[in-house]
């Protein structure tokens, strides 16, 4: 293994070049960043950790695992209807990890950096005897009063999701050589979807632009779990059609090669698409960039799922959970 730097040699390298697209990051040479929000809008704070071999494949492509560290908490920004400042970033890199990996890690996120325009602010750089892990925190801001939150769902309302389902989790099973029946443009589409997440800024940003009641989240531990904590935050239930639920080309193949994977669609995670409720009109306003795929019930719990012979049954609660 190459050596490595000392932290501070580490981040002036490699990361203190990111921060210099913006001056709230101080060059990286304080403890701190110092930002201030644009004029009538609020701070949107999220943080995500993400640990080798739980959260990404430590065998995967550093530069793939740096975008996916920067684009699940994006998204997590996406869900609140907020558009990204910036972030700070808290790097644990386990005794295997040399400073070439590291220097593909920040060119990675660098360029993700520039493509969504996010400054990066600050964070830390610690060694570790465990696995490599990442935890960063993202700041966004929203027009005051207009984020978008889990507890606004009323019965009545349409449900839509952004984009098509199961693509991550059944990328995963690809990378796993669980799926050898599928075609090569398959495979690396599913893949590709499983490391590189696409936050779904804009879709949020026209909720927020609509003025409108919309309750929202992204699809990140999988369609049947999210769907829950949207029901327990609005004290509401759910019907889904699984015929309206949008899939890829890839993962149409998928499923009408075995059934079964129609798992890794209703409960499978690491899509990040956004989960959408809000009154029919309004909806619709949203025109092509959201699919709908069911409806909010006043059976509070209750999450239920139409099958495609018509018949109705509660939809397992399934998703990924740490501590299960």
């Amino acid at each position: 293994m190459a050596a490595r730097s000392g932290e501070f040699d580490l981040i002036a390298r490699h990361f203190a070049p990111i921060a210099l697209r913006d001056p709230a990051a101080l060059s990286l040479k304080d403890d701190a960043a110092v930002f201030t929000p644009p004029t009538g809008c609020e701070v949107v704070v999220t943080t995500d950790a993400l640990v080798s071999d739980v959260h990404f494949r430590n065998l995967d492509a550093p530069e793939l695992i740096a975008k996916k560290v920067l684009r699940v908490n994006l998204s997590d920004l996406a869900a609140m209807g907020a558009t990204p400042l910036g972030v700070v970033l808290t790097a644990g890199y386990g005794p295997d990890v040399s400073e070439d990996w590291i220097e593909c890690f920040a060119k990675g996120f660098g360029e993700d950096c520039a493509a969504y325009s996010v400054a990066l602010m600050g964070g830390d750089t610690v060694g570790t005897p465990g696995p490599t892990f990442f935890s960063l925190t993202a700041f966004g801001y929203v027009a005051t009063g207009r984020a978008l939150r889990r507890d606004q769902a009323r019965p009545g309302d349409l449900l839509a999701v952004t984009g098509t389902l199961g693509d991550a989790a059944i990328g995963l099973a690809v990378l796993a050589e669980d799926c050898n029946d599928l075609d090569d443009v398959a495979r690396d589409h599913l893949k590709d979807r499983y490391w590189l997440p696409r936050p779904r800024i804009d879709i949020a940003k026209s909720c927020v632009a609509l003025g409108k009641r919309f309750a929202a989240m992204d699809i990140s531990d999988g369609l049947a779990g999210d769907c829950r904590k949207i029901c327990a935050a609005s004290n509401v239930g759910m019907t889904i059609d699984r015929m309206k639920i949008p899939l890829s080309n890839a993962a149409l193949q998928a499923v009408e090669h075995d059934e079964n994977r129609w798992q890794n669609v209703l409960a499978g995670g690491d899509d990040y698409e956004l989960l959408i409720a809000g009154a029919p009109d309004d909806v619709a306003a949203l025109g092509d960039q959201v699919t709908v795929i069911g409806t909010v019930t006043d059976k509070v719990g209750q999450v239920e799922l139409i099958g495609p012979d018509g018949k109705m049954a509660e939809l397992a609660p399934g998703g990924f959970d740490h501590f299960r």
